[in-house]
């Protein structure tokens, strides 16, 4: 009985890694691309946002960001149920053969399929021009207030509420 349980699980998983999609690219240039996974998922056994940031890794290497992820619809997808019901009866030409009715109905659904996809990019490297320095400042915290002049004191002021 084991065994038996053994091989259908394997089996499965190779059924799966065969014809189930993972990660792939959608877009990509030098330092930058679009990944596709089925779903935003990284569970056992569809792994596929660490796949898709395997791909990431080696097109634009570890340094990268993502500048945007979503859902995105790819197509349609419509199912068609029909059924069938055969009833018997009763003749009136030939009262000793039963007569029969049959009845079909049918149903057709319609679902979007969709992907996640992962818009990424290299993330560019800080550039050191020249021998340029932060700005000197008054603030103990070294932030430079948008007005060029830090207030005077310990760094932090409290401004009066008006009601």
């Amino acid at each position: 009985m084991s065994r038996v349980l053994v091989l259908m699980i394997v089996g499965g998983l190779t059924t799966c890694s065969v014809g189930c999609q993972s990660a792939r690219y959608v877009s990509r240039q030098s330092d930058s691309g679009v990944i596709a996974i089925p779903s935003n998922s990284n569970s056992w056994p569809f792994h596929y946002r660490q796949e898709a940031e395997t791909l990431i890794r080696q097109h634009v290497g570890p340094d990268y960001e993502i500048v945007d992820e979503r859902e995105v619809v790819t197509g349609t997808r419509t199912t068609n149920d029909e059924h069938t019901q055969r009833d018997l009866t009763p003749n009136k030409k030939q009262p000793n053969m039963p007569g029969e009715r049959i009845t079909t109905t049918g149903t057709a659904t319609s679902s979007n399929v969709s992907e996640w996809q992962i818009t990424y990019k290299k993330r560019q490297p800080f550039m050191n021009i020249g021998n340029a320095r932060a700005p000197a400042t008054n603030s103990p915290t070294g932030v430079q207030p948008a007005s060029g002049t830090a207030p005077p004191g310990p760094g932090v002021s409290v401004l009066p509420y008006n009601q």
